[in-house]
């Protein structure tokens, strides 16, 4: 999923706050003084919800610990069908990698038209939400 999209869940959650995909973590400016320095977090996957945990504050050249009333961020993240779940997150630059693993498929993989798959899963990766598989018929 690219930068845009995971900018735009984080100001949902926390709107004084700009969050970056970076190769090290995310990184989150405050939004009334980007130029300062950044926050560096690390991702984490908790139940169904991606957590953002402070691990450094990066002020000019000065990097510190983070202090304690610093708050991790948690981004909900939409219900996935029945029997997929999150097992991995990876921040690169400037977007972000979610691993989904099945714990069985449902029906044959051949049944659901592959455009119907690939359209599915590129929603889902961009929105972060679950489309339906729409109404085309089956041959």
């Amino acid at each position: 999923m690219s930068g845009t999209v995971v900018r735009d869940r984080v100001a949902t959650a926390r709107p004084d706050l700009i969050a970056t995909p970076h190769s090290d973590g995310f990184r989150v400016r405050w939004r009334k003084h980007p130029h300062w320095g950044y926050l560096a977090l690390a991702a984490d996957i908790e139940d169904s919800a991606v957590v953002l945990t402070p691990t450094e504050l990066h002020i000019g050249r000065w990097t510190r610990r983070p202090p304690k009333r610093i708050q991790p961020i948690v981004l909900p993240l939409p219900d996935l069908p029945k029997g997929l779940r999150l097992t991995g997150i990876r921040p690169d630059e400037d977007e972000l990698t979610l691993t989904i693993a099945a714990d069985e498929w449902p029906g044959r993989l051949a049944r659901i038209p592959l455009p119907d798959l690939l359209s599915w899963l590129t929603t889902a990766a961009m929105t972060l939400t679950l489309p339906g598989f729409g109404t085309r018929s089956l041959p």
